[in-house]
């Protein structure tokens, strides 16, 4: 796992009391904490060893050893990168050309972070079970109902047909109607919007393989998935226009898109040529 300090400051609006002490000492003392065993971590945090054994596991280690490691990996790394600027809030004073470079930088660090929290196993994974659905649903509102338009239109072009609509009901009843070889492709920033838990939940009644696009450090959504593929916890500051957190989901879409043509180019690059010259403005 690279990133590890990336990874540890994704997780810390979620950690309980105790994890989240370990979690500030390794922030704050990331060069210390490498020559230090979980017992003397505990002693340092107030915590105990069993609250550093699932920090690490929270993040997707094995145990602690394997945490301290790629901490280790990562400060005496030669290409460690310096910390992240602080983003600063935009008030009316704010100009234009202030404000280009503050969304542009955010954003880049916010997909350069996509990274560090997408598990490339659980990509695999979901393409292999997009490959072999009988039925493909997704669902989505809002922003996140953007990011299912641009996903269904993208497996379309690959010759897969999957349903979306964008109204919150008939994703229930889409649902609802779900067999266990079939796949929802559930899409929600928080994790926690109602009704695409509800879809998710009727799917999972069918014993349907559920695939969440999602931020990072657990939610109601991800509990519900069996294949999870994480988005960076994007900062408060955009998300009354949800910009961060769109362009993540749309990333892990083009992950997904990429790997299902570089799996199967044979078959459908002539698929991909006749679409492209089907809608094309030209004459002939």
């Amino acid at each position: 796992m690279s990133g590890c300090l990336y990874v540890i400051k994704q997780f810390l609006p979620n950690l309980a009391p105790s994890e989240r002490k370990v979690a500030d000492f390794l922030l704050a003392n990331p060069t210390q904490s490498v020559s230090m065993g979980v017992q003397d971590v505990a002693k340092a945090t107030g915590s105990s060893a069993a609250a550093c054994i699932r920090f690490a596991s929270r993040l997707g280690f094995a145990g602690y050893t394997e945490l301290r490691m790629a901490l280790a990996k990562e400060v005496f790394s030669s290409e460690r990168v310096a910390e992240e600027q602080k983003v600063r809030e935009v008030t009316e004073r704010t100009s234009a050309g202030e404000l280009v470079h503050l969304v542009v930088g955010s954003t880049c660090e916010s997909l350069r972070g996509i990274e560090s929290v997408i598990d490339p196993k659980a990509v695999e994974e979901s393409v292999e079970a997009i490959l072999h659905a009988s039925h493909l649903l997704i669902s989505g509102i809002g922003a996140s109902g953007v990011v299912a338009i641009d996903l269904q239109q993208k497996l379309a072009r690959l010759g897969l047909k999957a349903v979306f609509t964008a109204d919150s009901d008939m994703q229930i009843v889409e649902a609802c109607a779900l067999h266990k070889q079939d796949v929802l492709i559930a899409i929600s920033y928080s994790g926690e919007t109602n009704s695409v838990l509800k879809v998710a939940r009727e799917a999972k009644k069918n014993e349907s393989t559920v695939i969440a696009i999602t931020r990072i450090g657990g939610n109601s959504l991800s509990k519900l998935a069996d294949i999870t593929l994480n988005v960076v916890n994007s900062e408060s500051l955009f998300r009354e226009g949800a910009t961060l957190s769109r362009f993540g989901q749309l990333l892990v879409v083009d992950f997904i898109y990429t790997m299902i043509l570089a799996r199967c180019q044979k078959q459908i690059q002539p698929l991909l040529k006749r679409s492209w010259e089907a809608v094309a403005h030209v004459s002939g």
